[in-house]
């Protein structure tokens, strides 16, 4: 009866270290889960701190264990989720902590998930951290972090209830020890039943052994000590009698023990099964009925625990039945596995199934789970990762799949079409009326775009805010695909009305032809987005891409780079001064500051192109900085040299547009620049009527912060001085388009007076430009203009030069 009942206590031992094993296995899983669902949702390898949160949410939500999930572009973390309690970890870099510079190398070398750990962790405590290397077409991105807490992790972990006390220990193994992670207990191989268990790129053994070793033993020590009893009193049959007569009642307890105890094993089994939700049951010989547990048959809504094959076949979703005829009706060799959808009471619910063969017994033993929760959170975390929230169109990391899916098969020997189309000033949109706006207005040009994308049987998706992408499957060239963006323009564009109000909106389209370039479909996309891009510059409806805007695309990104390093090593760059000086007598009022960029390559590059660049590469800060610092430092030198005068700085439509502009101007002006210095801001038309209001009241704050402002080129746009006089300025300037033929030609001497007029009767004075003649300044002279500055008086002057400049020399 012992050796029976040890046999039973082993089996029970292990099948209690299994299901521990599994359920930590398990937990491990899906607390790693983390890092690859990040990686998995990275579109075009940007990521705001919104769409970061709203996954990390999603995923801590559904992953008991992490306490974190972290991103690290270039191994510097940048996102941690949740923020709280973590702020230190913000902006560390990884690459900079020798302890785990082997682990952070061997995740990039390897392109697998690397764990540290346990270790103390930078926001406090102990944990697990697991790093997944991320890769932009081979090459390193960044790393997607997970962090569980530790030794929590494992300690919340529930064992499987069993007839007697068991001690649970987890330890970590390395080449020459084994570090207990769980209880501290040592590791003695012979003391413990043991489970190997790799995780990740570490090895853990799971033990399990009685709590109380003796226990296992009393049943033997209570049938010795009978024995002893016995043959002590041998000679007496009387005793012995008495002694085989309490043998046979202890006999009866035991066995009426072990019933019970099997009985509270079965109760709790079944409890177990109900509170995890998992089912079993095992087919009969017959192989046309199962029988089922209590949780089976709650989970199947059966009315008997024989459940027919045929029946459930009937129920089984057509795709998956002949998989589970050939699952039910096999005797595998190791355990099997099927997942299949089914219809109970009308409602489809998703069901998974283990099976084990019994050759003892000669039946198929097996599990049932319903994981409908867990298809859904995958179904919903699949959404979120391919299609946009706002307009459920489908996002540009599903994009890219379907071209990649497209265009290597060669389905399509007319070729395709891909079509990028922004929102004209989508950018302007936001800033004037928010996101709520912006939202509403995607949404309408989605639903516009998806039955225009019916009609011409294409593909159509949102790949960035207020950018759709349109995929049709022919190539589609000159006077017909003219006449088809025609129709994508007034299907999908023209008139709206968003939030109560009716506005016009046009469509920047970029076109590629995916089927002509050996290139991946993310480079397909970025062809048609750098058309698109280039329609504002050209103000086109529509540019089909070509190598050369590429090459120019390149070129402006390497100029940007160059320019980036010329501001941070304060070299190349240098400020030059035109003199400005009074028409009637030529003595110097004032100058015109103006950036010159030596490039030590290309040598000199205009100011229209590099300013262009700043602007565009938001560098227009920087630069802006550099050049009020520069002026400031050589305005104290002209003080120096007692010439006091009036400094011109120009404003970039860039500049005018930023809402912190007067704020920093005052603080530079206070700070860096001599006391009473008068300083000129130049702003250009096209600044002024982008929002008028806005550029009233900012030049009204400009003006009271100290400053005179001027009107550059004036009469190149679309501006009189009739429309300007609302505007609070002090100095206009002519371009010199109207001063290089104002001698010859009648008209634009007329022009000029018309315009000197008009200034002095706004209380505004005066400026010529492009002077390069006498004959030049005696005619605006004459026609009243109050200062001029041109090669006649001096072409602009380094600060040496201009120090030493005299005017009426």
């Amino acid at each position: 009866m012992f050796y029976d009942r040890q046999e039973m206590h082993e089996i029970e031992q292990n099948a209690a270290l299994n299901s521990y094993s599994s359920n930590l296995e398990k937990a491990l899983d899906s607390a790693l889960l983390g890092p690859y669902l990040v990686r998995a949702a990275m579109r075009d390898f940007t990521y705001t701190q919104t769409e970061f949160e709203t996954l990390a949410t999603e995923i801590l939500t559904h992953s008991d264990g992490s306490q974190t999930i972290q991103l690290a572009p270039k191994g510097v973390i940048q996102y941690s989720y949740p923020l709280t309690s973590h702020e230190s970890v913000i902006g560390v870099d990884l690459f900079k902590m020798q302890s785990i510079e082997k682990s952070l190398q061997t995740a990039i070398d390897t392109q697998k998930m690397q764990i540290d750990g346990p270790k103390e962790l930078a926001q406090g405590g102990q944990g697990l951290v697991a790093r997944l290397p991320i890769f932009d077409q081979n090459e390193f991105w960044g790393f997607a972090i997970a962090v569980l807490r530790f030794p929590e992790f494992i300690a919340n972990l529930s064992p499987e209830t069993t007839s007697h006390p068991h001690l649970y220990e987890v330890w970590q193994k390395t080449a020459n020890s084994y570090a207990p992670l769980l209880n501290n207990n040592g590791f003695e191989q012979s003391h413990w039943s043991t489970y190997n268990l790799d995780v990740e790129n570490q090895h853990w053994v799971v033990g399990i052994k009685d709590e109380f070793a003796y226990r296992a033993h009393v049943e033997f020590l209570v049938l010795l000590l009978i024995a002893l009893l016995l043959s002590s009193v041998s000679c007496y049959l009387i005793t012995i009698t008495c002694r085989l007569r309490e043998h046979e009642q202890n006999l009866e307890k035991l066995v009426q023990k072990q019933t019970l105890e099997l009985s509270e094993q079965a109760l709790e089994l079944k409890q177990a099964q109900s509170l995890s939700g998992v089912g079993s049951w095992h087919l009969s010989p017959d192989k046309s009925i199962r029988q089922l547990s209590s949780q089976a048959k709650s989970l199947f809504k059966e009315q008997s625990k024989a459940q027919s094959i045929t029946d459930v076949c009937k129920k089984i979703d057509s795709f998956y039945k002949n998989s589970f005829l050939n699952f039910i009706h096999t005797k595998p060799s190791s355990p099997t596995e099927i997942e299949y959808t089914i219809k109970l009471n009308g409602e489809k619910r998703w069901f998974h199934e283990h099976a084990e063969w019994n050759p003892k017994t000669n039946t198929l033993v097996g599990t049932i789970k319903d994981i409908s929760a867990e298809k859904q959170r995958q179904h919903e975390l699949y959404q979120q990762a391919h299609f946009d929230s706002v307009t459920g169109l489908a996002n540009r990391h599903y994009s890219e799949k379907y071209i990649a899916s497209l265009c290597p098969e060669d389905q399509y020997s007319s070729g395709l079409t891909l079509l990028c189309a922004e929102i004209k000033g989508y950018r302007q949109l936001e800033d004037i009326y928010g996101q709520d706006y912006l939202n509403e207005l995607q949404t309408t040009l989605a639903n516009r775009l998806i039955e225009f994308s019916d009609l011409h049987q294409a593909f159509c998706a949102h790949i960035k805010p207020g950018c759709f992408l349109i995929l049709l499957k022919e190539a589609i060239f000159d006077e017909k695909l003219a006449a088809l963006l025609d129709r994508l323009q007034h299907q999908v564009g023209g008139i709206i009305e968003t939030a109560g109000s009716a506005h016009f909106y046009h469509l920047y389209i970029g076109v590629g032809y995916p089927h002509l370039q050996n290139i991946d479909a993310a480079e397909q996309i970025n062809t048609a987005l750098i058309a698109m891009n280039e329609c504002p510059r050209t103000q086109k409806p529509f540019t089909v891409y070509s190598q050369s805007l590429k090459d120019k695309l390149i070129a402006q990104s390497n100029l940007e780079s160059d320019l980036r390093h010329a501001l941070a090593a304060n070299e190349q760059l240098s400020m030059v001064y035109q003199p400005i000086v009074n028409t009637l007598d030529g003595t110097l009022i004032g100058c015109e500051a103006l950036v010159r960029w030596q490039h030590p390559v290309r040598g000199f590059v205009s100011p229209v192109e590099f300013i262009a660049i700043a602007e565009q590469s938001e560098l227009i800060n920087l630069l802006s900085r550099w050049i009020v610092a520069k002026v400031a430092e050589d305005c104290h030198r002209m003080v120096d040299n007692n010439i006091r005068i009036k400094v011109s700085i120009n404003l970039s439509r860039k500049q005018f547009s930023d809402v912190h502009l007067v704020k920093r101007l005052s603080k530079e002006k206070a700070k860096l620049f001599p006391a009473n210095q008068k300083i000129n801001l130049e702003i250009t038309e096209s600044a002024l009527f982008q929002n008028t209001q806005y550029a009233i009241n900012l030049m009204h704050e400009l003006k009271l912060a100290g400053f005179n402002l001027s009107l550059d080129d004036f009469g190149t746009g679309y501006s009189s001085l009739s429309s300007i006089q609302q505007f609070p300025l002090d100095n206009v300037k002519i371009d010199r388009a109207f001063i290089c033929n104002c001698v010859d030609n009648p008209r634009d001497g007329l022009f000029l007076q018309t315009m000197s007029d008009l200034a002095h009767q706004l209380d505004l004075t005066i400026t010529a430009e492009g002077v390069e003649s006498s004959e030049q300044w005696q005619l605006v002279s004459d026609k009243g203009i109050d200062y001029i500055q041109g090669y006649l008086i001096s072409m602009p002057l380094s600060i040496d030069d201009f120090i030493a400049f005299d005017p009426v020399a």
